[in-house]
């Protein structure tokens, strides 16, 4: 097994303190995965109230930081949910292809996060043995969105459900039945075949732009995120 540490900080992420909920706990934390050796921070939101629903893992969007999901990573807390937010880019990593065959030269980074996915829930279950890291909820912005569809091609019997902030290049996975949701934004469209044409939950969001799925966006727009995340969650559990 590889060795594991641990660095403990408690730290406020959310930038507009008006929006913390009361109750939730929020740590970071660097874990270190030895046999790549690579350094996978994390952003841990708990409620130090409710009883522990799933795991969600939240995952950013390219140039957006693990922490700039607080507005959705505290409402999910303060209903009970366990949400750990993954920083997949590094400052020495590679800047993510953008031109060419973009789906093939992503394909490595994707699975790089992937990786970082399997590695932090190594962790958790090392850290917390009650938490249920065999069967999560993924949410994915962008980016994010792409690996946490991977990843739930790669390893269906390990995903609940998935939730989409406006992904674009990795084709949503169908055979396996995983009750997924997505969120477009009105400024993209995702790539040929990315979106089935049935059994899937397509929210398309006016007014709405790539960029607004993370603290940056309008406090409407984080508030329909909110309502529209719950209501699923709530009807497909």
């Amino acid at each position: 097994m590889s060795r594991l540490i641990f660095i403990f900080l408690v730290c406020i992420f959310c930038s507009d303190s008006t929006a913390q909920p009361q109750h939730v706990e929020q740590r970071a934390l660097a874990l270190y995965d030895a046999p790549r050796d690579r350094q996978i921070p994390v952003a841990i939101y708990a409620s130090t109230i409710k009883a522990h629903l799933p795991v969600v893992i939240l995952n950013h969007g390219y140039t957006v930081k693990n922490t700039e999901y607080s507005f959705l990573a505290n409402a999910l807390a303060q209903q009970g949910y366990y949400v750990v937010s993954i920083q997949h880019d590094l400052k020495d990593d590679q800047p993510l292809p953008k031109t060419g065959n973009i789906f093939e030269k992503r394909k490595p980074f994707w699975l790089r996060n992937v990786q970082n996915i399997l590695h932090t829930l190594s962790a958790l279950k090392e850290m917390d043995s009650t938490l249920n890291v065999e069967k999560v909820i993924l949410i994915g912005h962008s980016n994010g969105g792409d690996s946490a569809m991977m990843f739930a091609t790669q390893y269906p019997q390990r995903v609940a459900h998935v939730i989409s902030l406006d992904s674009l290049r990795y084709p949503f996975p169908t055979k396996d039945k995983i009750q997924i949701l997505t969120l477009r934004a009105h400024d993209t469209q995702a790539d040929a075949g990315v979106l089935p044409k049935s059994g899937v939950t397509i929210i398309h969001m006016k007014n709405t732009k790539h960029i607004d799925f993370c603290d940056r966006g309008p406090s409407q727009v984080k508030k329909e995120v909110i309502q529209t995340v719950m209501k699923f969650l709530n009807e497909a559990s």
